[in-house]
């Protein structure tokens, strides 16, 4: 019985590591599509969409330096008609139940201005859903 055990503990840890393998780049998929999503419905001030991806404790830092609520952003008017908006350079982490997604963000107005943010957005898995929980950006 022993040596079954001891034959079989191989596979059971490659299967788990496996799977859990899988779970993260499940995990990271989703918040590369939440990370996406979220800057589309900020674009647009999706009020549904931000409520639905942002923690109720979440705190964001400006490049201003200024600290967001989740009462903040979901309190912010849309962006300007014709304006563009798109991640660049997003490279996501996942820890188990916390994720780090890391990048760029380029933000065109309609007058064609442009500007430059590099951004860190922090995640936590509560109740089994995603959510954003805190960000920080500064101006390229």
């Amino acid at each position: 019985m022993k040596l079954h055990l001891l034959c079989a503990a191989p596979v059971l840890a490659a299967f788990g590591f496996s799977a859990s393998g899988f779970a993260s780049q499940e995990d990271e998929a989703m918040i590369r599509r939440m990370e996406n999503t979220w800057i589309q419905a900020s674009m647009q001030q999706d009020r549904d969409t931000l409520q639905a991806l942002l923690d109720d404790s979440y705190r964001g830092v400006m490049p201003s330096g200024a600290t967001r609520s989740k009462r903040d952003v979901l309190s912010t008017p849309p962006a300007p008609a014709g304006s563009r908006q798109i991640l660049r350079d997003l490279e996501i982490r996942v820890y188990g139940d916390r994720a780090v997604a890391i990048g760029e963000s380029q933000f065109m107005a309609p007058d064609g201005q442009q500007a430059v943010f590099a951004f860190k957005d922090d995640f936590a898995r509560r109740d089994g859903q995603w959510r954003v929980v805190g960000s920080w950006m500064t101006r390229r």
